[in-house]
C-alpha cells in the first residue's frame, strides 16, 4: 500500500493513497494507524536504499568524460575544400594553384567557413586569401570566394575568433620579395607584416574593413573569447621571432600584445586553449622535433618559460581546441623534422597532463630520391567542433618540386 503523510501544526496527517485518513490532530492513534506508520517507514527506507543504489549505479561527469579520453576518436567521413586549379608556379594565369594553412571556424548560422592563402607559389605578392562555407557539416564545400586581396602583398595565414554571434577573421600582410625594386620604409622583409582584422555580424554575408590590429607581428591559428570575455590571439614576431597574444579587453576596439616568449628550439606560430582556472596553454612550432608549452595563469597577461614535452612533432603549425565538455584536442604532425607526412588527432581530459591514443587524419610517403617532387606533406591543421559534438578539422596537403607547386585543401569529420 502506498502512503503519503501531511504535517499539520501540532498533529499529522497519516494517508493511503486510495484509502482515508487514519489519524486527525488530538485523536488517538488507532491499530490501523500503527500499521499504516509501520509500512509508511518501511516503504521510505525501501526508497532511499534505492536511491543510494541508483546514485552509486550513476556514472559521474568526470567518469563520463574519462571514459570519452579513453575510446579513441573515430574518423567518420573525408572531403576535399579545394583542389589546386594549376600547378606550375611559372605560369603566368596560375592564381590559386599552391593553397596552404587552413583555419575552419564555425559561423552562427551553423555553416562552417574555411579559410586559407593562395596563390601560383607560397610569399607570390598576388596570393590571396581565399575561403570555402559548408551547409552540411563539412561533408561537402562550395565554391571558393576571396576573403581578402591587398595588391602587390602577400595575404598569409588567416586565423578566426568567435565571439558569440561576431566573427573575427585575422591575417597577415606584408611582402617577402624586394622584385621588382621598391622604395621607402619597411616595404620589403619582415618588418612590412602587420595582422589585420576584420569582422561579421550577420554569418559572412558582409565583413567589415581590414584594420591593422598590430604592427610586425603575425597570427596562424584560431584565438578565443575566455570564459571571462577577454578576446586572445595566439601571435609571433616576425622581428626577433618570440611568441605571445594579442589580447583585448574592448571587443578588439584595441590590442596589445602580452608575452614575449622565447625557446632555444624557436618559437614560431604558437596555438592556445583555455584551461580550467583561468589557465591558458600555449604550444609552440619548434625545429627540434618536439613540442614546447607554455602556460599563462593571468589570462593570457605573463607566461611561464618555454618547456620541453614528449611529443614528437614536426617544424609545423599545431592546433589546439577546447571542447565544450572541457577535454582538449591537439592536432599535429607527429613526424621529426623535416617531414611533415602524419598527421594526427588526440584529446586529454585532464587540461593536457595525459593523452589518449591517436587518430590518423592523414599520411603520405616522403618523396624518394629521385623523384620530381622533393617535398610532400600533409600539414597545418584546424579543428572546430561541431552543435553535435563532432569536429571538423582541416589541413593542407603540400606537393613540392621545381617545377611543379600545388596545395589542396581536406576536411575530416570525427567523432569524439
Amino acid at each position: 500500500m502506498m502512503v503519503a503523510i501531511n504535517m499539520w501544526e501540532s498533529g499529522w496527517s497519516l494517508w493511503s493513497v486510495g484509502g482515508s485518513r487514519t489519524k486527525t490532530p488530538g485523536s488517538r492513534l488507532s491499530l490501523e494507524s500503527h500499521v499504516n506508520r509501520r509500512q509508511f517507514l518501511m516503504c521510505s527506507c525501501s526508497t532511499l536504499a534505492v536511491q543510494r543504489l541508483l546514485a552509486q549505479a550513476q556514472p559521474s561527469f568526470g567518469d563520463v568524460l574519462q571514459a570519452k579520453v579513453l575510446a579513441k576518436p573515430a574518423l567518420v567521413s573525408q572531403s576535399i575544400v579545394y583542389q589546386h586549379p594549376d600547378q606550375d608556379p611559372y605560369n603566368a594565369q596560375n592564381r590559386f594553384g599552391f593553397n596552404h594553412a587552413p583555419s575552419v571556424t564555425l559561423l552562427s548560422d551553423g555553416r562552417l567557413l574555411a579559410a586559407w592563402f593562395s596563390g601560383p607559389f607560397e610569399a607570390s605578392v598576388s596570393q590571396v586569401i581565399l575561403g570555402c562555407y559548408s551547409a552540411d557539416e563539412g561533408q561537402s564545400w562550395g565554391p571558393a570566394e576571396v576573403l581578402n586581396d591587398f595588391a602587390r602583398t602577400s595575404d598569409f595565414d588567416p586565423a578566426f575568433i568567435q565571439d558569440g554571434k561576431r566573427t573575427w577573421l585575422f591575417f597577415s600582410a606584408g611582402r617577402w620579395d624586394r622584385y621588382p625594386f621598391v622604395r621607402g620604409e619597411n616595404e620589403v622583409g619582415p618588418e612590412s607584416f602587420k595582422t589585420y582584422c576584420s569582422y561579421t555580424d550577420d554569418a559572412a554575408r558582409r565583413w567589415s574593413e581590414p584594420r591593422v590590429a598590430f604592427e610586425k607581428v603575425g597570427c596562424r591559428t584560431n584565438g578565443l573569447r575566455l570564459s571571462s570575455g577577454e578576446l586572445l590571439l595566439p601571435i609571433y614576431g616576425f622581428v626577433g621571432r618570440t611568441a605571445g597574444v594579442l589580447k583585448s579587453t574592448d571587443r578588439s576596439k584595441s590590442w596589445r600584445r602580452c608575452g614575449d616568449i622565447s625557446c632555444p628550439a624557436g618559437a614560431d606560430e604558437p596555438t592556445i586553449a583555455e584551461l580550467s582556472s583561468a589557465r591558458v596553454l600555449m604550444f609552440l612550432r619548434t625545429n627540434d622535433g618536439f613540442i614546447w608549452k607554455s602556460v599563462s595563469r593571468d589570462k593570457g597577461e605573463t607566461w611561464s618559460a618555454a618547456e620541453k614535452t614528449a611529443f614528437v612533432a614536426g617544424a609545423a603549425s599545431h592546433n589546439l581546441l577546447r571542447l565544450r565538455d572541457g577535454r582538449i584536442v591537439l592536432t599535429h604532425n607527429a613526424s621529426r623534422p623535416p617531414l611533415r607526412t602524419l598527421l594526427t588527432l588526440r584529446i586529454s581530459g585532464d587540461d593536457g597532463v595525459s593523452w589518449g591514443d591517436a587518430l590518423t587524419l592523414a599520411e603520405i610517403a616522403a618523396p624518394g630520391e629521385n623523384e620530381q617532387i622533393w617535398g610532400r606533406q600533409v600539414t597545418y591543421p584546424s579543428v572546430a567542433e561541431l552543435a553535435n559534438g563532432d569536429l571538423v578539422a582541416v589541413w593542407a596537403e603540400i606537393a613540392l618540386g621545381n617545377r611543379v607547386q600545388y596545395g589542396n585543401i581536406h576536411s575530416a569529420s570525427v567523432r569524439v
